[in-house]
Order: structure tokens, then sequence, then C-alpha cells
């Protein structure tokens, strides 16, 4: 462990045992990696204040109440003390959520490890077990985070656990929006957590979080079966996954320069994946995106000549799910992208439909979208695959797919000509066609775009007499010339 030598002279300093405990000592026998490390003692404040200033490293207040304080490192490693609870480890950690997070080692002698409710067990048999009833009711958050560490550990939630779980589920309403929301990315963010979003359902917590998900549940029943238009959601976050974990997304869909003799190399979508947006890998945020894809439909289904139809579901529900990213108090960029993949959701099986799809209609897609393009082409593809049988997933041949795989092809293998760069902004359209800003020139400039995809402009002076040719110029005796498109 680092710093290990710098702690043990802290705890000497101020007579204090230090004790390294939960999800470090959890991973340290599950034999995984662990970057940020979790420690108890007394006067926590002035060790951790002592260690920053000794390691040159940041000193950060995570909770002055609770007396919890951070040191980050210069490699971004953290280091978080907290005030022991109680007189002893022992009831410092009968107060913590889950036996496998209720162990402590103590520093002065790493080979000892204090387990008083079984977490070593419990981590052997694959279970979530609550330390007491009273850790859900201390802190309801943990209803959801129970949820959250089944899907990172794919362990299964204890029976009596699991009934507290529901008997509390209610409680969930008084934990903050920003608690939640952490709390739900950090779920997300696991490989394979579609399961236990379900499971988080039938506990009664899902609709806490989203009071949406009950319309969904009742709607369209006759068309996806029981459970509606949320069963639907659930498939298509698990195909998401599938998707994201698969890698292939078959032998279609990865670029050409990525292929190779019988196989791919990683696809060149991974970066994006991973970016992070809030401090999360944007597959967190595409989950979220896919499981709210369609919850526009209980708002706009209607039966028109014994056919259900949802027509402008996708527009209504970007409103509902850019609501609901605001009231769990997602930043303004978050917000709007949530929205912006609901909206667009239908644009990949519009352009499969079409009987042609230009260079035009391709630069459009990611003009509109413009790098979010390849996570809208993965949800789009995951909705799809709730109506595809699974034989037929990433073969390249379904016309979806097909489209899928020549928009992710253009946009890395043809990026120039498929987004190219603007040859003129706004400022030069008002100068070269004296005009005022205003929703005019966001057409042109798009216009503009339109033409260079399809090789009609290649410079700024063709570009500029192109647009002069596209705009009626009118004369008016009391304001002078005036354009319009």
């Amino acid at each position: 462990m680092k710093c290990e030598k710098e702690c043990k002279y802290f705890a000497k300093r101020f007579a204090t045992p230090i004790y390294l405990v939960g999800g470090p000592v959890r991973d340290g026998l599950l034999s995984r990696p662990c970057h940020d490390w979790d420690f108890v003692c007394r006067h926590a404040r002035q060790i951790a204040l002592g260690l920053s200033r000794k390691l040159r490293a940041t000193f950060v207040v995570l909770d002055e109440q609770n007396r919890i304080y951070r040191v980050v490192l210069p490699d971004k490693v953290t280091l978080d003390f907290a005030e022991l609870q109680g007189r002893t480890i022992a009831e410092d950690l009968k107060r913590r959520d889950f036996t496998i997070n209720a162990m402590a080692v103590p520093l002065a002698n790493r080979d000892l490890l204090i387990d008083p409710f079984g977490g070593r067990r419990d981590l052997k048999s694959g279970t979530i077990r609550a330390v007491s009833e009273k850790a859900f009711t201390d802190d309801p958050l943990r209803l959801l985070r129970a949820f959250r560490f089944q899907a990172q550990f794919q362990f299964t939630i204890e029976p009596r656990t699991l009934r507290w779980i529901r008997k509390h589920h209610d409680r969930l309403s008084k934990v903050s929006a920003e608690r939640i929301r952490e709390e739900l990315l950090r779920f997300w963010k696991q490989p394979s957590s579609s399961g236990s979003l379900r499971r988080m359902d039938r506990a009664g917590l899902l609709p806490m979080i989203f009071p949406e998900v009950e319309a969904c549940r009742r709607a369209a029943v006759r068309y996806y079966g029981k459970g509606g238009v949320l069963k639907h959601a659930f498939a298509t976050v698990e195909n998401l996954e599938w998707l994201l974990t698969k890698g292939t997304i078959g032998a279609g869909l990865v670029p050409a320069r990525n292929r190779i003799a019988g196989g791919y190399k990683t696809p060149p979508y991974d970066a994006y994946l991973n970016d992070s947006i809030g401090g999360y890998p944007r597959s967190a945020w595409l989950k979220w995106a896919a499981f709210l894809h369609d919850i526009g439909k209980p708002a706009t289904a209607k039966l028109i000549k014994g056919r259900l139809r949802f027509f402008e579901h996708e527009h209504a529900g970007a409103e509902m799910a850019m609501q609901a990213a605001r009231r769990l108090r997602c930043s303004r960029q978050e917000t709007q992208r949530l929205g912006l993949w609901v909206r667009n959701h239908m644009r990949l099986g519009n352009l499969a439909a079409a009987s042609r799809v230009t260079d035009k209609a391709l630069s459009r897609f990611f003009r509109d979208l413009g790098e979010d393009g390849v996570g809208m082409v993965l949800v789009s593809l995951a909705d799809h695959y709730t109506y595809l049988s699974k034989s037929l997933w990433g073969k390249g041949k379904d016309p979806v797919e097909k489209m899928g795989d020549e928009l992710l092809r253009s946009f890395y293998d043809r990026r120039e000509e498929i987004l190219p760069e603007r040859l003129l902004n706004g400022h030069d359209l008002m100068r070269q066609l004296r005009i005022k800003s205003g929703p005019q020139v966001g057409k042109l400039l798009a216009a503009i775009q339109d033409a260079q995809a399809e090789g009609k402009v290649r410079t700024k002076e063709e570009a500029i007499a192109w647009v002069r040719r596209k705009v009626k110029v009118g004369v008016s005796p009391r304001r002078g010339p005036s354009r319009s498109v």
C-alpha cells in the first residue's frame, strides 16, 4: 500500500491505531486492484492534514459533520480518513452497510483481519448481506447501493436483506437527488447491470427514482407483453450491454481499418465510450439514455385502425428524460446529451428504411449529433435488437445493422468528408452577406456543410459564391437591402 510508512508515522505521533477498512480490505481479499484507500482512526483531521503536507498532496474536507477527510496524491490516488465511530473498531464496523464492507485490518499488523460479521465468508459465497436492518434506516442510499454491489460483483442479495430493502424502499425519498444520481451512475458504470436493474424495480426502488416508469409499465402491454414499455426498456439496456461487452458489434460495425482477417481489433470507439462525463464513462450515460429512450410512449400512445401507434414519442420522451435529469441535479450539458439521444433514437431506423442514403444524409446525422452519433448508433441498435432474433445479431445482414455499420465506417473512415471542417463561421457569413445574427445564419451554415458533404463546395471562396446564389435579395425602401433564404 502506498504511503504506509508515512501513515504509521502519524499513528505513532498521535498515539492512535489506524485501520484500513471497507473497500480496500474487500478488494484485497478478492485480489482486485485498489486505487482509493479508506482508513479509520482517531484524530482523523490532524492525521489527514499532516499527511497531505508531508506528501505535498491536496487536503479535502469530504464531510465535516461526520469528520471524513481526503488526501489526494499527485497521481490522483485518494486516501480517505474517517474519525472512529464508537469506542472500538468493532463498534465502528457495526455501523457499516454490508458484511463484505465491514472488515478492517490494522496497519500495525497487516496479517490480522477484523471480521465480526462474517464478511470473508460472504465474499466466498458471493452474498450481499446487510450488517443490520439499521443500516438502511441510518442511510437509505444503501437501499440502492445493495444493487450496485450486486451488479459490480455479480453476487446475490440474501433474502432477509432483500426483505429489509422492500420494507424500507420508500425511505429513498429522503436521500438527496445528488447522492442518488451519483449512486445511479456508479450502478450504470458496471458492465452487467441490467439484471440488477430489474431486481431493483421488483424491490420498489426504481419508481422512487423515476416515477415515470409506472406509466411505462402499464403502456403497450398488448404490444410488448406483461411489463409493457418498461419491459422493453429493460431489454434495451441488456442489449446495449451485449453490444458494449462483446465489442464486435459483429463482423460489421467495425471500421475497415480496424478489421483483421478472421476478427477485429479493439473497436475505435473504446476511447469514446470510456471518455469521462461528470466523472463517469460515457457508456454509463448511454445506458441511462437506453433505459429512458421510450419514456414518451405512454403519453403519445394511440390506437389507430386497430394498431397501437406512438407518433412523436421521441420528442415527448426527450423532454421527459431531461426533466428527470434535472430532477436528479444533472448538469445542463449532461441533461442536454440525454435529451439528444432520446430525441434522435429513431433516426437509424428511418435511414435504414430509406430507398437511398446519400452522403448528405450521413453528414446531417453527425452534424446534428457530433461524436455522440456513435453512441446514438449503439443505443438505436440495442433498441432494434428487441425486435430481432438474437441469432441475427452482429451478423451485419439486417438492414438496420447495415446502416449502423455504414454510419460508423463513414464517421471513422471518412470523417473529413462526412463531417468536414466548416469553411465559414457565423461572423464570416454575416459580414459577407450583410445580414444580422439570427436563425437564418444557422440554417445557411448547415446548408453549406451539406454542400461540402456533397462535394459542391471545397473552399471558402466557393462556399461564399454558393451561398450567395442560394440567397434571394430584395430591397426594402426604408431598411435597404434585406436577405432571406
